[in-house]
This record gives structure tokens, C-alpha cells and sequence, in this order.
């Protein structure tokens, strides 16, 4: 199985992808530069690094190996787990090169290494693009018989106009960003805000039509679909008791309906966006249970 492919799928989505047991393949943003030695212009780019110490598994990977080939989310992770043995044995004795990222190699310290492959740009927004040379600019001085004179411009003055080109574009990248991050933020306070006066709003509504039969109301609420799972159990009073435990030390836990290995899931905590659910999830695997993961429902 390709690992190091869906690996790369995911990174143009997502800024961070788990391999169980192995380590997180991170994105980070880069605006675009100007090599003055090589008079070049790259585009902006996500430049890939390797952290280690993160290898908790999240769901994401195997989800979308499962989806991609057909097979269970079970099967998935043992694909996973047989290349990642296969990847740490080939690692002892040479550079292991995985398509699209990077290579690993130990030190002469025996320290997992890697090096990310440069010429592959996970950013979406700059698909397609390529460096840009900028070539040196000649003009005429003025027009007569004799042989034409040209005068070199001073690379110095074009190299100034590009320097100002890219602070100008780096900062819009960043107001750009940020403005981007502050509207999504806004965008789920404002939506977190509308649920809650809506439920407020229908338990306190008071209906009074004299004769006329009882109404009812159904109001449709986004649901969360993210949930974070403690434990799960095939004697339902055992995930009774843990979803006490849970809610005694804060968390808004739930028992979810008993899935198709007749086991009744045990949640900590519940999201609507996956992003929340990620941050929450390293909050727990932390603090409360290193073997929690993300249940995505229908």
C-alpha cells in the first residue's frame, strides 16, 4: 500500500496527519520569496515537516484509507501498522524515500531525521504555480545610425522594487489569513449562539390557542458528528457508569446507540467540526486517556 500518497492527499487539505505509532506529517505555510542570488521568484507554498512525538492516532488517516479502498476502518489501521513496521525496519539499515514528502534516515546519533522534498508544494492556492526567473531588463538609450548602445539598469534598483513587491504580498497573505481565521471563529460563536437561544426560545415558548388541539414544534438543530470516544461496552450499565464518571469531572458525556459489534460507545465530548474535535482529542489523550479517538457519525 502507497502510505506516503494518501498521506499527501490529506495534506492538502489538512495542516497535520497522523501515522499511529510513527508521527505526525505537519504543514507550514510559507509566503513567497525572491532568491537575489538566483534573481527567482517562488509562490507561496505548505513546506512539510516531521514531528515524532506526536503519534496518538486521530481517525484521520485511516478514515480516509478506509474510504479510498473499500475496506473497514480496522482494516485500514492494520494496512497502516504493517508499512509503518516495514518503514522503521528499512530505517535501521538505509534512507527510506516516501513519495511526495520527504526521506527518513538515522544520524550517526541514531536520531530519526527527515528531510522534506522541497520541490512538492502542498498548498492548494498555489497549485500549478512555478518559480518565476526574473530576467535582467536592457533598454536603448536612443535611436541613430551607429551601432545601438544599451545600458544595463542596475539589478540593485529591480532588486529593491521586488523586495517591496513581496512585503507588500506577504503582509496581504497575512491580513489575509488572519482576517480568514477571525471570520471563521466568528462564523462558529455565531452559530454555537443561534443553537442555544434557539433551544432557549422553544423551551420557554408558550403556546395558547384556546381549544385548538396541542401542536408539535420539531425544530431541526445542527447536530455534533465528531465525538470523542472514552470506551465503549457490550454491558450497557458498565458505559452508564463511565458516562457518570465523565460528567463528574466536567466533561458533557453521552453514551451513543450500540453500534454494529453490539457495543454501546462511551463519548467524553462532542463537536461539529472536526478541527475543534482534533484540538480537544491532544487535550485528552494529554490529560485524561492516551488511547481516545474521533468517532465520526453519519
Amino acid at each position: 500500500m502507497r502510505l506516503s500518497k494518501y498521506i499527501s492527499d490529506l495534506l492538502f487539505e489538512h495542516d497535520c496527519v497522523t501515522v499511529p505509532e510513527f508521527g505526525s506529517f505537519l504543514g507550514n505555510y510559507k509566503s513567497a520569496e525572491f532568491d537575489l542570488e538566483q534573481e527567482k521568484f517562488s509562490p507561496p507554498k505548505k513546506q512539510i515537516s516531521f514531528n515524532s512525538q506526536i503519534k496518538d492516532n486521530d481517525g484521520l488517516l485511516a478514515k480516509y484509507i478506509s474510504k479510498e479502498l473499500n475496506i473497514s476502518y480496522d482494516e485500514a489501521i492494520k494496512k497502516i501498522q504493517t508499512v509503518v513496521l516495514s518503514w522503521k525496519e528499512k530505517i535501521k539499515a538505509q534512507t527510506v524515500p516516501l513519495e511526495n514528502l520527504g526521506e527518513f534516515y538515522l544520524n550517526d546519533e541514531s536520531k530519526l531525521v527527515f528531510v522534506p522534498d522541497l520541490k512538492v508544494n502542498h498548498l492548494k492556492d498555489s497549485f500549478g504555480l512555478s518559480p518565476i526567473f526574473a530576467a535582467k531588463l536592457d533598454y536603448i538609450d536612443h535611436v541613430s545610425s551607429e551601432t545601438p548602445k544599451t545600458i544595463n539598469v542596475s539589478t540593485s534598483i529591480f532588486r529593491r522594487a521586488a523586495i517591496w513587491v513581496l512585503l507588500l504580498v506577504g503582509l496581504g497573505s497575512a491580513i489575509y489569513i488572519n482576517e480568514k481565521n477571525y471570520i471563521i471563529e466568528k462564523q462558529i460563536a455565531f452559530e454555537k449562539d443561534l443553537r442555544e437561544k434557539t433551544v432557549e426560545k422553544v423551551q420557554k415558548a408558550v403556546f395558547n390557542f384556546g381549544s385548538i388541539p396541542s401542536m408539535t414544534v420539531n425544530v431541526k438543530l445542527t447536530e455534533n458528528k465528531f465525538f470523542i470516544i472514552a470506551g465503549a461496552f457490550r454491558i450497557s450499565q458498565n458505559a452508564d457508569n463511565l458516562v457518570e464518571n465523565l460528567k463528574s469531572k466536567g466533561y458533557d458525556a453521552t453514551k451513543l446507540q450500540i453500534n454494529e459489534k453490539g457495543l454501546s460507545p462511551v463519548a467524553f465530548t462532542s463537536f461539529i467540526n472536526r478541527e475543534e474535535a482534533v484540538i480537544q482529542l491532544r487535550i485528552i489523550q494529554s490529560k485524561e486517556n492516551k488511547d481516545a479517538w474521533i468517532f465520526e457519525s453519519n
